[in-house]
Formats: C-alpha cells, structure tokens, sequence
C-alpha cells in the first residue's frame, strides 16, 4: 500500500466525522447519504467481518451491532479514534499488510479501496480469497463509470473553486466501476454495483 497517504490522515484525523457530517463544502457531495450508506453496508454484511481502513470507527460501530468484527486501520491517529469511540482493539495494518486470520466471511471497506493502485487492488482481492476461500466482498468508495465521467468530475470540482477535492481526485487512485467489476469477476464472484450519489458506488460481490 502507497504509505504516504499517512500524512494526509495524521492532518484529518481530527476533522474526519466534520467532514463526513458535511460541513466541509468542498466534500458535502461525496458524502451525501453517508449516514444511510453506512446503514446498508452494515445489512450486508455476514459471518465474521474483516473491515480494512476502519478510519473513525462510523461503520464498524454498525457492524459490531450483529457481528464480529476484525478491525484494521493503518493511520495511528485514526486507530486512536476508533479504538475511544469503538472500545475494542484496532489492529495496525492496510489492505495487503494483516495478521494471520483462520476465518473471515465478509471483506467490507468504506471510502478507502482507492489508496491502493489497481495493480494492488488485484493483489488484495486475490490474497483474500486464497486466505478465506472466496469471502463475501461489501466495498464502498468513490468509481467513476468511465474517463469521461471522471473528467466531468473533476472538470465540475474544477468550476466550484474547490482545489482540495480536485487534488484528491488527481492524487488517488480512484477505479473505474468496469475494472472493479473484473478483478471480482476473474476470481469467481457474482457482482452488483449500485451508485450512492454523485461519487460513491457500493459494490457487492458473492460466490
């Protein structure tokens, strides 16, 4: 995983849950419906839960309603957070760097996929599935359809005088939905992907 990210979180750790509430304009559409968003992902959710990127804790307190959960969070000031809000413990790790797990039945990231490379995207799907023997996946994150969709984006972001979004957008590696799509497809999965707002897709994939 691309670790200079980590910078980024040390400075939004203490500003997350304002930004996702929507007080920062700049990001109010990313986070339209995020509250409902996080409702749905946690109805989807089976068995044993293995959260990657668990940020503030917002979806994994829904999750550990019904299930148990095994959270990562690479950022030390996130893990911090979530550890005071959650009560459980926070194991440090990413997407490709995770202890040793005999069992897990459902993979589930929110708004964190896009710190890895499409080549490492590939990677991580298909260690979980030799880990775990094809777990259900439940992903929410930013995708765009198409270039062209993710030119108008950005190109949108660009007339509303919003610099950070436009340099999130450039700086990330955000996917295409088709290419999400195809890394599941390729290991075997049934795959559904259904648009939240103008960013966000929520990707669910069985076997």
């Amino acid at each position: 995983m691309n670790l200079p990210f980590m910078d980024i979180f040390k400075d939004w750790a203490k500003d997350y849950d304002t930004t996702v509430e929507g007080h920062d304009e700049q990001y109010h559409e990313v986070f339209i419906g995020y509250e409902q968003m996080l409702d749905e992902v946690a109805l989807h959710v089976e068995g044993t839960v293995l959260e990657f990127g668990v940020g503030t804790g917002n979806l994994s307190s829904r999750i550990l309603k019904g299930h148990p959960l095994i959270a990562i969070e690479p950022s030390p000031e996130m893990r911090q957070i979530a550890v005071e809000k959650l009560g459980i413990e926070v194991l440090e790790g990413d997407f490709l760097r995770y202890p040793k797990l005999s069992h897990v039945d459902t993979i589930v990231s929110s708004y964190a996929f896009h710190h890895l490379t499409d080549s490492e995207k590939a990677t991580a799907i298909g260690r979980y599935v030799e880990d775990w023997e094809h777990p259900k996946f439940v992903l929410l994150d930013t995708m765009f359809e198409s270039p062209a969709a993710r030119q108008d984006i950005i190109d949108w972001a660009t007339a509303k005088g919003y610099s950070d979004l436009v340099e999130d957008l450039n700086r990330e590696y955000y996917p295409f939905t088709s290419t999400i799509r195809s890394m599941l497809e390729a290991n075997g999965y049934n795959v559904t992907m259904t648009q939240k707002n103008k960013f966000v897709w929520l990707v669910i994939a069985t076997k």
